[in-house]
């Protein structure tokens, strides 16, 4: 039987996606079982060095297959302890308590998101004491030039056709639904896929899956996906936009009759109340917060509004669901889908009012004071240390103080390096 590799997919505690690979022999048909050993200290917010035996282990029956780009088989991971019981802090474990806490309380919840991202040809990039630099090479600059910002262009780059039709059919096999891939707004290259609605856990699986998925195919096809949320200067930045709604048995508690419901109401009351805390776990990279900016159509002040792509919290007007917009990929799937779900549940529970949906454009003009969402990774993660007791049921309160710990010194870190727009605005002290 020939041998493959099995790659199984995990986060860490920061949002970083993570794998180890087995050799395996011919498909996966059965996962149970396996384990792989991995030194724990080495994956931040798992164990001590002196403590630091753990495991990974196939949480999930969903296997990509990509065997036919030579890339072997993917599944979605989980950490457990050495003496096999799940760890603590493993942030799947974390959206299946919530998920558990849901089903104790009569809800449901489902989730699905938009994930845009680009795809240029090759990206080079050196930080160094004495040379920084990034090149991008595009695809096809004629093509991309006669797209230029153009939301579902007919006409997509010749480049992206084969990738993309193999890229739907790896997708919509037995692990994650496609529903729809188009061309999105950035000069440079930018796409959208839609992922359909699912459990919070499930949701955060397809996320690792689509995103391993994407990288690999076209990485076969010598491309390469940018996932980052502000990768270029002066285009759109790439968001991952997340759909909530809430359900007891078939019927969806945010809607009564076509209009939004005092339950989807308070939901977004609690999403606003929380909105500056909760960032620290849907943007939670210091690149996140040159995507929330004026003038890029991500959202800018806490707000919401009704088929209103300006504000935050946006209810489509098809209804069925709340959007909320300031996601992106850098947020760990299962703490960031953890935090909203617990963000909206706050609200339930307290009766917060949202105020009157906004139904004008945000950036444009503001009536009356709108708060602005945190201009910073450290701004957002201080919200956070002040504004955390809604995380708490689900949370363990030690996550919540490394989570903080470790975002507040990697931002600081970052803010101390000073890059090449600093020799170009102080030119006349270079």
């Amino acid at each position: 039987m020939y041998k493959t590799t099995l790659h199984i997919l995990f986060t860490d505690v920061t949002g970083a996606h993570r794998r180890v690979s087995i050799s395996i022999s011919g498909k996966p048909e059965i996962l149970e079982g396996i384990m792989v050993g991995v030194d724990g200290s080495s994956i931040p917010g798992y164990s001590s060095i002196e403590k630091s035996d753990l495991y990974v282990k196939p949480a999930s029956s969903k296997i990509i297959d990509l065997s036919r780009f030579n890339k072997g088989y993917w599944v979605p991971g989980k950490i457990v302890m050495h003496d096999g019981r799940e760890h603590p802090w493993d942030p799947r474990l974390i959206a299946d308590k919530l998920t558990d806490e849901l089903h104790n309380e009569g809800y449901i919840s489902r989730v699905g998101c938009e994930l845009e991202f680009y795809v240029v040809e090759n990206i080079e990039y050196r930080l160094g004491r004495e040379k920084q630099y990034l090149l991008v090479r595009n695809i096809s600059r004629n093509s991309i030039e006669k797209l230029g910002r153009s939301y579902y262009a007919l006409n997509v780059s010749l480049t992206m056709e084969e990738p993309f039709t193999e890229l739907i059919n790896v997708l919509n096999g037995d692990a994650v639904t496609l529903s729809k891939i188009h061309r999105e707004n950035g000069f440079s290259n930018q796409y959208e896929i839609s992922l359909a609605p699912s459990s919070l856990v499930g949701l955060g699986d397809d996320i690792l899956l689509a995103i391993a998925s994407i990288r690999e195919v076209l990485r076969s096809y010598g491309l390469t996906s940018v996932f980052l949320p502000k990768p270029f200067m002066d285009d759109y930045g790439s968001g991952l936009h997340i759909h909530v709604s809430l359900w007891s048995g078939d019927r969806d508690l945010f809607f009564d009759g076509g209009e939004l419901s005092n339950i989807g109401r308070y939901f977004i009351g609690g999403i606003l109340e929380h909105a500056e805390s909760l960032t620290a776990f849907t943007n939670p990279s210091t690149n996140s917060y040159r995507r929330l900016i004026e003038g890029f159509e991500a959202p800018v002040y806490v707000s919401w509004g009704i088929g209103n792509r300006s504000t935050m919290v946006r209810i489509p007007l098809n209804g069925g669901r709340i959007e909320i917009r300031t996601p992106d990929a850098s947020m760990n799937p299962y703490l960031g889908l953890s935090a909203i779900i617990l963000a909206g549940l706050d609200g339930v529970k307290r009766k917060i009012d949202p105020g009157d949906p906004l139904n004008y454009n945000v950036y444009e003009k503001r009536e009356g004071k709108l708060r602005r969402l945190p201009r910073s990774l450290e701004e957002a993660v201080e919200y956070l240390i002040s504004d955390n007791e809604y995380l708490r049921p689900i949370f363990p309160r030690d996550l919540l103080e490394y989570y903080a710990e470790i975002k507040l010194r990697e931002a600081r870190r970052i803010r101390s390096i000073p890059g090449i727009v600093d020799y170009i605005t102080l030119e006349h002290l270079a």
